[in-house]
């Protein structure tokens, strides 16, 4: 099996946990427990593309994924490919559009840099882009460890059926 069937064949994981993200930000408010970091909000604006093979709604607004229309385009079985998201951690707040298909952010916005000097600059900005990726990866930890657990299909997917 070559590597392009390897991806397209586990390219709904990333949908899945767009999914996921849509669904624990509606449930508790956009309010993410992570063990090592502590508490972040989340949450979907902007922009969100649902997909089903052919067939694609990319809805847009202050916030599309509360649009009756989102939630219709998930009870016809289409999955979100990319949404714009926004996660606040403290007074860090970042927005990125996620591509749930390549697994990757795009249109990263960060935090305002305060230092002076550009060297301390850039590295103010690697480090909120460090800031980021160590939140994007905890939530993408937790989301693994749910979905690969026994507890996946009876307990989780009932709940998330149900929301759609």
């Amino acid at each position: 099996m070559g590597l392009a069937e390897l991806i397209e064949q586990r390219r709904f994981v990333g949908r899945e946990f767009l999914v996921w993200l849509w669904f624990e930000s509606e449930l508790f408010e956009g309010r993410f427990s992570l063990d090592a970091l502590g508490v972040c909000e989340l949450w979907l604006e902007g922009q969100i593309t649902l997909v089903q093979e052919k067939e694609q709604s990319r809805l847009k607004g202050a916030a599309p994924s509360s649009a009756p229309e989102a939630h219709e385009a998930l009870r016809q079985g289409k999955l979100p490919s990319q949404a714009r998201v926004r996660v606040t951690r403290g007074e860090l707040e970042y927005a990125f559009l996620f591509n749930a298909d390549a697994f990757a952010l795009s249109g990263v916005k960060i935090p305002s840099v305060v230092k002076d000097a550009a060297d301390e600059q850039f590295y103010e900005r690697m480090y909120l882009i460090e800031e980021l990726e160590t939140l994007f990866t905890a939530l993408y930890a937790e989301f693994l460890a749910l979905r690969l657990s026994t507890s996946w299909e009876p307990a989780v997917m009932p709940f998330i059926r149900a929301w759609v």
